[in-house]
């Protein structure tokens, strides 16, 4: 009961929940386009073979580990640009963009030339040396590592646009490449050009590319250079280096996780490939909220207004317990049928619904800790939620996921998305009822 007073005691004032709704919105939009994309790409390579449906979703999981390398740049900028702004130093926010634009788009070259060295091996290697998944798997991440540089200049765009509360542009270039992929995944994986997976990652990246289009008509809310890396590079990735580990620690988590969700054969990982893409849609919602409280949280502790701080902590949360709850009960809704859209393999139907009925048992507790992860980060106190998820991730879901699976198949491996969620924002809001906005309030400019 006592934890519960933590999210419901007190009243958000209207201002405040109109900023973070105003603000989630759009997120919202955008990253649900993004999501739509992998439907999208998801459904066209279902109708190639089973393994390229688990190749595909295997590739993914190497995403999120670029994502995790990319996340020291957008989260820092986050944090760094609206605390800036909320102080009203709009001149050290462009100097910040400016200077994490240049490190983001050398470390994105890089890493995509560099690609061709470890791809196969890494592939092989999550796929427990499934040479046909891995095979095509290859030639699909091949083709989106060309999205990188694209991806590290949207991400560091949409950092800035969101600090700055403008946050429509980046929404409507998701919702561009979402129309272009939609137009180009089918013509190249399938007809007329047939192509494969390969033409469905090569597809995928030219949407990325051409989704900056959207920054041109627009106004930027600060000037914007591309600059050397120097001290405020530093600051920025010094500040987005935790919530860069914490995706790291989760990625290589998952790909344990992947692993063990492997032991169950290539059915069971089209199976979680779909299910997992469908989830991702339903809950995009969360991470949205997550980031509109990081940037509110960000411009109060700016502005140096701790009780507006605490405000949008218990606001976004109990948001996130509220949408959540509904985003679990659409899945669950779903998870009878939506697996015959993107297989004929009754197996991997059946899985489908099973994964996606042990991901709606996990949704509240995301939707909670994900909206205290981004309210503290916002703060300033960036290294909490590092810790937090880092130890649910390896003790709550990835090592238990390996010995349930020795028994229990993939269904073990998945069953332990619930005590990882709960575990998670149970430890958030125990982290909140001790330390409160005051002791976790840090001025970072």
């Amino acid at each position: 009961m006592r934890l519960v007073t933590v999210i419901t005691r007190g009243y958000a004032t209207p201002f405040v929940t109109s900023k973070i709704a105003s603000l989630a919105l759009p997120i919202t939009v955008g990253v649900i386009a993004d999501s739509v994309l992998s439907l999208i790409s998801l459904a066209t390579v279902s109708r190639l073979s089973t393994e390229a449906v688990a190749a595909v979703g295997l590739s993914s999981y190497l995403f999120f580990l670029v994502n995790a390398f990319l996340t020291v740049f957008a989260s820092g900028l986050s944090v760094v640009a609206s605390q800036a702004l909320g102080a009203n130093r709009k001149e050290v926010a462009a100097r910040a963009v400016g200077e994490t634009l240049g490190a983001a788009l050398v470390f994105s070259v890089v890493l995509a030339a560099s690609s061709p060295l470890w791809l196969k091996e890494y592939l092989l290697l999550t796929s427990q040396g499934n040479e046909a998944v891995a095979s095509e798997g290859y030639y699909y991440a091949l083709a989106r590592m060309l999205s990188l540089p694209a991806l590290s200049l949207g991400l560091t765009l949409s950092s800035l646009y969101r600090s700055a509360m403008h946050p429509w542009p980046p929404a409507v270039g998701s919702v561009i490449s979402m129309a272009v992929g939609a137009a180009m995944i089918p013509a190249l994986t399938l007809s007329p050009l047939n192509l494969g997976v390969a033409g469905a990652g090569t597809a995928v990246s030219i949407a990325s590319f051409i989704s900056l289009v959207v920054y041109l008509p627009w106004k930027p809310p600060l000037p914007i250079r591309v600059l050397p890396p120097r001290g405020l590079a530093a600051r920025v990735l010094a500040v987005g280096l935790p919530a860069a580990a914490e995706r790291l620690v989760a990625s290589l988590a998952q790909n344990v996780y992947i692993n063990a969700v492997a032991r169950g054969g290539t059915e069971a990982l089209a199976a979680h490939n779909i299910g997992l893409t469908v989830e991702s849609l339903v809950i995009q919602p969360s991470f949205a909220l997550s980031m509109a409280a990081l940037v509110e949280a960000g411009r109060s502790v700016g502005a140096e207004n701790s009780s507006e701080a605490s405000t949008v902590v218990r606001d976004s949360a109990r948001a996130g317990a509220i949408w959540m709850t509904f985003a679990a009960l659409i899945l669950a809704a779903l998870s009878p049928t939506v697996g015959r859209f993107f297989t004929t393999n009754e197996r991997v139907a059946e899985l489908t619904a099973t994964y996606l009925l042990l991901a709606a048992a996990s949704e509240p507790g995301l939707g909670v800790s994900a909206a205290l992860f981004g309210a503290i980060r916002g703060m300033g106190s960036v290294w909490l939620p590092l810790a937090i998820s880092s130890f649910t991730v390896v003790f709550l879901r990835a090592l238990p996921a390996q010995l349930l699976s020795i028994s229990y198949g993939a269904m073990g491996a998945w069953a332990t998305q619930v005590t990882d969620m709960y575990g998670r924002a149970l430890l958030a809001l125990l982290t909140w009822r001790l330390l409160g906005a005051r002791r976790l309030s840090k001025k970072l400019v």
